[in-house]
């Protein structure tokens, strides 16, 4: 058990101990633990390029030209995600080599699970994103066109379109009759009056 006189020294020690105090020595501090970076705040980690990470932010926001603050997060959220992919993959490969380097050609990884789940979610994570923004961007410009659904009303040169009580107009073909030339001529021939009869009726 500690005397009160160790527990005061302690004391000292402690406020003599602040830990950094400069913003360059608090981020350096705060990449002790790092890793991997894949579940950390830290969008930049070491040995990785920060034009890098730019120029992916700037061919996604020229391609999707977002228009809205909403739009903007879910291309930032794309470019971020597609960043911890790349790393991801690159850690897997740095790992084997790391086992190469030991003579270890045939060994797997300790951490190699875990990199392609990190991996496998950053991909998720990316294609929701790009697919809530599609989703997005089309809804904004249905709205902006004024867009009505072409299901409230069949277009004007479908056949259902026309109304029941116009008339349609049917094609028909001639069928002669099976009855030898002068039978048929000396029916059509008893036929006319009849013919003659409805036209004066009409």
């Amino acid at each position: 058990m500690s005397t009160q006189r160790q527990k005061e020294a302690n004391k000292l020690n402690s406020q003599k101990s602040t830990g950094p105090v400069t913003d360059e020595g608090k981020a350096k501090s705060s990449l002790n633990r790092l890793s991997h970076g894949l579940a950390s705040n830290a969008t930049i980690v070491a040995d990785e390029n920060p034009e890098e990470f730019k120029a992916l932010l700037t061919d996604l926001a020229t391609e999707y030209d977002p228009a809205t603050a909403t739009e903007q997060i879910l291309v930032e959220k794309m470019a971020l995600n597609q960043w911890l992919s790349l790393r991801a993959f690159r850690l897997q490969g740095e790992a084997f080599l790391d086992l190469k380097l030991m003579s270890d050609s045939f060994g797997i990884p300790k951490n190699l699970g875990l990199l392609i789940r990190y991996q496998t979610s950053a991909e998720r994570t990316f294609h929701r994103a790009h697919n809530e923004l599609v989703k997005t961007q089309k809804e904004r410009k249905k709205s902006e066109i004024g867009f009505e659904s072409q299901n409230a009303g069949e277009p004007a040169d479908h056949p259902f379109a026309k109304r029941k009580n116009e008339p349609i107009t049917v094609e028909v073909t001639w069928v002669g009759p099976d009855c030898p030339a002068e039978s048929a001529s000396s029916a059509t021939q008893e036929a006319q009056p009849v013919a003659e009869l409805i036209k004066n009726a009409a």
